[in-house]
Formats: structure tokens, C-alpha cells, sequence
């Protein structure tokens, strides 16, 4: 009876260990990715210093975009994909901002709430790259859409809503 106490006492520490593991590598995860991020894009002269780091799930890949300067002091976007794919890189003055992302927004949506505008990566039909800047909010039907306009522009591309339970 004391062995199966025992071997029960082990069997709870080793779930309790294993629960407290998974917990930690779940929530570190995104940390790590940014810090890999940042490491590739240094040692491959992308980007000498950076001021944000976002991360962009698109329908394709996941994207860790940085924003920083680059050796000459222009600011630049830097698109860091999680995969051996190679790195993109953007100049800030080639697109958008965000500011007027959100105006175009407002215009086209009038959201209830804007959770948030990020730039990313997205493939359109012909399977090629298309910069984009992801706009989250919630709309009038109360619908959680994600919309996207052309980075360089700032035209509007797409959209897509989920009906909120």
C-alpha cells in the first residue's frame, strides 16, 4: 500500500513538473521568436537598430516585422518570416503610415472599435508577396474583420469578418 502512495506521489510530481514546463514554454515562445528575429536580421546587415518588433499571423506564414534603422539611418521595415525563407526589407518612406491606414478605415468601415494596424505579408492569386498593413477592429455588426490595404498606397485590398459568438 506505502509503494503505490509512492509511486502515485512520483506520478503527480512528474505532472505537476511537466504542466509547469509546458506553461513556461507556451509563454516564452513569443519572446524567443522576436529575440531569433532580431539576431537574423543583424547578422545578415538588415537592420542595425531596433525600435519595435511585431508579430504578424497571416493566412500564409508568421511574420516577426521589425522596425528600425539600418546602417545608413533610414528607417526601414524589416519582414522576418518564421521559416528559412529569405528576409524582406522596406523602407518606412516607401508606404503608408499607420495614421493614415486608420483614416482610410474610418472612411471605408466607420469600425466601432480599431484593435489594431500592423504591417505583414500576404499572397494574393497569384501566389506572389503583397505587402500589407492589417487593420483588426470590430464593426458595426459587431463582427471582428480583418481588412488590409497595400502597404505602398494605402488602397484597400480585402477583407474578411467573423461573426462574434
Amino acid at each position: 500500500m506505502r509503494l503505490i502512495g509512492i509511486i502515485a506521489g512520483i506520478i503527480v510530481a512528474v505532472l505537476i513538473w511537466q504542466g509547469i514546463s509546458f506553461y513556461h514554454d507556451i509563454t516564452d515562445h513569443p519572446e524567443q521568436l522576436e529575440e531569433k528575429a532580431i539576431a537574423r536580421a543583424e547578422s545578415e546587415a538588415v537592420i542595425k537598430d531596433v525600435n519595435k518588433a511585431i508579430q504578424y499571423h497571416g493566412t500564409s506564414h508568421a511574420y516577426v516585422v521589425l522596425q528600425g534603422s539600418d546602417k545608413n539611418g533610414e528607417q526601414v521595415y524589416v519582414f522576418v518570416p518564421n521559416k528559412d525563407q529569405p528576409l524582406v526589407s522596406k523602407k518606412v518612406e516607401e508606404g503608408v503610415s499607420a495614421e493614415t491606414v486608420k483614416q482610410k478605415l474610418a472612411d471605408d468601415f466607420s469600425p466601432k472599435e480599431i484593435i489594431a494596424i500592423k504591417p505583414g505579408i500576404e499572397i494574393n492569386q497569384e501566389k506572389k508577396q503583397v505587402l500589407v498593413w492589417e487593420a483588426t477592429f470590430i464593426d458595426t455588426d459587431n463582427r471582428y474583420t480583418f481588412a488590409y490595404y497595400y502597404f505602398s498606397k494605402g488602397d484597400y485590398w480585402r477583407s474578411r469578418s467573423i461573426k462574434q459568438s
